[in-house]
């Protein structure tokens, strides 16, 4: 940016921009995919047999099991000292209750909401957000939406192979 007199001022961005590697493509997008497909997978084969209702299904479940290792999936997962995991946890905390409210509404609605809408929302996540160094809420909601998808695939792929 120039000044009147022509004299040059840097401009900062306030999130800098970079290039992904595929470790940090693992590290956003496959560890938190794979964790939904393991956790909704499980969650389909052997708890929801043993439920006598549909609730909680397994990507509510999937979402559950992450809030309670939100903690260690932050030290795994992001960069940031530990000490800002409460950040990382609230980041989860708040697309999964929202996930997991829509799901108990009857009918498509769920698979419209959080399945349909939530992917390409996750995909638009996946191709631009990766270029920042993002903080650890942001981080969070990125991997919470992955978990999702990935605990809707598994699930439905388990029903339709063991069930």
């Amino acid at each position: 940016m120039a000044t009147p007199n022509g004299s040059e001022i840097p401009v900062e961005s306030p999130l800098e921009l970079r290039n992904a590697d595929w470790g940090e493509t693992w590290t956003n997008i496959g560890a938190p995919t794979f964790f939904g497909v393991t956790v909704g997978s499980l969650w389909q084969w052997l708890i929801v047999p043993r439920l006598s209702t549909v609730w909680p299904n397994p990507i509510q479940g999937s979402l559950l099991v992450m809030l309670l290792l939100s903690p260690l999936l932050h030290h795994l997962l992001t960069s940031h000292e530990f000490s800002r995991w409460k950040e990382y946890a609230l980041g989860v905390l708040l697309p999964s209750l929202y996930i997991s409210a829509v799901w108990f509404i009857p009918g498509q609605t769920g698979l419209f909401c959080v399945g349909y809408l939530a992917t390409i929302v996750w995909v638009w996540m996946c191709t631009s957000w990766w270029r920042f160094e993002l903080p650890p809420f942001r981080s969070a909601i990125w991997h919470t939406l992955g978990v999702n998808i990935g605990a809707l695939g598994g699930s439905i792929l388990t029903f339709n192979l063991m069930m």
